[in-house]
């Protein structure tokens, strides 16, 4: 039988990671990613090859996802490697983010046929699947952008809040819209408030993005 199996280049990353250990859980960083797998630097022992791993990784735009891969590689003092087991379709689409936001290739899967959007009829114009995304972060203005544009959207970004109010007052034609919750010159909640007082703009759906969260609080 053939091995139709990939293997895909990891990229170099600088993740925050909380993984589970036996004597608790630990702090690390991840420092390559794949769509196979990961390297997660950590000086503690206390591991056998074949072990499954449980972490949560601090993604570029801002959640912390859930994982377990399976340790194939040992090399302390510098750290560990695993494979990914376990992993769901989203889990998936979120790691191909992560390797595009680094400027790496994912090999990204083809649609389902559910998944085939069936064009609107010539009659009716089609209103723009546009996302109004802001943030003055440049990594996690790209990570958002992959995510955004993987669901089948136009990502629109802009780098603070002044820029992002300009779009909404010239025509405010967003499916959605995600803000930085910390930005220059207006901050996210500045634009949620000047949206809901605008008829034409208080329809628009609204996801908010912080860094303010603690992976060892989480279940």
């Amino acid at each position: 039988m053939l091995n139709t199996h990939v293997q895909h280049d990891p990229v170099t990353v600088s993740l925050e990671v909380v993984w589970q250990g036996s004597s608790g859980k630990q702090d690390a960083r991840m420092s390559e990613i794949s769509m196979d797998g990961c390297f997660i630097d950590s000086r503690v022992q206390g591991r056998a090859m074949g072990d499954l791993v449980e972490f949560k990784a601090h993604l570029p735009s801002g959640p912390w996802v859930s994982l377990q891969g399976e340790l194939v590689k040992e090399n302390y003092p510098m750290g560990f490697g695993l494979r990914f087991k376990g992993l769901t379709d989203g889990d998936k689409r979120l790691l191909a983010q992560v390797v595009i936001a680094y400027g790496g290739d994912p090999g990204l899967l083809q649609p389902t046929p559910a998944a085939v959007e069936v064009k609107p009829s010539a009659q009716i114009p089609a209103r723009p699947r546009r996302v109004l995304v802001a943030d003055d972060d440049a990594l996690t203005l790209r990570m958002v952008t992959a995510i955004v544009e993987t669901e089948g959207y136009q990502a629109v970004t802009v780098e603070d809040g002044r820029q992002a109010l300009k779009l909404l007052q010239e025509g405010g034609m967003f499916t959605a819209a995600i803000f930085a919750m910390m930005m220059p010159h207006l901050q996210g909640l500045d634009l949620i408030i000047y949206m809901k007082a605008d008829e034409r703009l208080r329809r628009i759906p609204v996801g908010m993005m912080t860094a303010e969260r603690d992976p060892k609080n989480l279940g």
